[in-house]
């Protein structure tokens, strides 16, 4: 009888059957796709035994923001490490930032500062600012982070040092909002999305992310390349650029693990919503392979909505259609789910359930902002 009706449904698709073979497809694909990159998250890097005994240079940037600089900055003066050093540059701040960093120095003979002064014509600081600090810098390792973060353990430099061998150009740890608020939730989702996407690309061999918040690379590869020579009075490419272009000296490393991790603490939606058009912006800037492998998964689930609701439309038999559409719907939240505790992200089970179902509105909608508001970022 079942038989029956399935051979009722298949004859009365017509050339509607080449749809359903193409929802076939795209189900079958994007299956395997989520699980594989859920496989490659999960995967451990092997690395060799580093001796902590290589320095290591931290370089944060900031622009008055005084108030940050007095909470946070602690955080990175008083890490587990024996050999280490805190470089500030300040972007031509004109609050009291000059007055807490000079109280820090007495306290910590490790901190380093330098300083562009407000009379300077840079339109764009970030990319000047960071070379003022690797020029600074004693110490071939440098870490990159903000000022409006946290390292999440007091072993952060201990982990992220670990990584970098005699072949390591650049390493790319996580970073996330802070965990506790609900108001937060599709703040960390969406970052959570971001970093796995890392790890797929750079897995692929394709180089293109950068994480600010958190990521590091070596100063000989820096100079070697002339740093920002070429692009220096645009914000945007502080870090994909690094990536990049030190990727051709040597590999690129994913850091997963717990001790490496930055929190950040942006609460208001300033915060979030420039995090979210500088990524965006970047993004326009990929090359089409980069674009192409980084879409394909979003591409392939929505070919396969698609081709659902034409049939739903065009054809009386659609009970058969809702076990695919379910089961696609349950498995994206299943395998996202299982990532999250992967990297130990908590309570946002609803959270993820609601983006499943409407996510594609929040990324149109964050995507048409972008575009109007890209012109900060260059």
């Amino acid at each position: 009888m079942e038989m029956t009706h399935f051979i009722e449904f298949w004859d009365s698709l017509g050339c509607s059957r080449y749809i359903l073979v193409l929802l076939i497809v795209c189900f079958c694909f994007h299956l395997i796709f989520l699980i594989y990159r859920a496989i490659l998250l999960f995967a451990n890097e092997e690395q060799e035994v580093v001796s902590p005994s290589e320095g290591v240079s931290v370089i944060i940037t900031c622009g008055n923001k005084a108030e940050l600089l007095q909470k946070n900055l602690e955080a990175f003066l008083e890490q587990d490490y024996p050999c280490f050093e805190i470089i500030v540059v300040d972007e031509c701040s004109e609050d009291e930032t000059q007055y807490v960093l000079a109280e820090w120095q007495e306290k910590y003979p490790n901190l380093k500062t330098s300083r562009i002064f407000p009379e300077t014509k840079f339109r764009c600081t970030k990319k000047l600012a960071i070379n003022l600090g690797i020029l600074a810098a004693q110490y071939d390792v440098l870490l990159f982070t903000e000022i409006n973060c946290v390292p999440a353990s007091k072993n952060w430099i201990r982990s992220m040092q670990s990584y970098f061998d005699e072949k390591t150009a650049v390493i790319i740890g996580y970073s996330n909002y802070v965990q506790g608020s609900s108001r937060l939730d599709i703040r960390r989702y969406f970052r959570f999305l971001w970093f796995w996407k890392a790890v797929s690309l750079i897995n692929w061999g394709i180089y293109t992310i950068g994480n600010g918040y958190n990521m590091g690379y070596r100063k000989k590869y820096y100079l070697e390349k002339k740093g920002f020579t070429g692009n220096t009075q645009e914000y945007i490419g502080y870090d994909t650029e690094m990536v990049e272009g030190l990727s051709k000296e040597g590999t690129v490393k994913i850091v997963k693990d717990e001790d490496s991790r930055i929190i950040i603490e942006g609460s208001s939606s300033k915060v979030w919503k420039d995090d979210y058009s500088y990524y965006y912006a970047t993004k326009s800037r990929w090359a089409f392979k980069a674009a192409l492998w980084s879409n394909l998964d979003f591409v392939l689930e929505a070919l396969f909505y698609v081709c659902s609701l034409c049939i739903l439309v065009l054809n009386p038999f659609c009970v058969y259609l809702f076990i695919p559409v379910v089961l696609v719907f349950l498995i994206d939240l299943i395998v996202i789910n299982i990532c999250f505790r992967k990297l130990k992200i908590k309570k946002i089970f609803i959270t993820s359930l609601l983006i499943n179902t409407m996510g594609f509105m929040y990324k149109w909608c964050y995507s048409i902002y972008s575009t109007f508001v890209s012109k900060k970022w260059k």
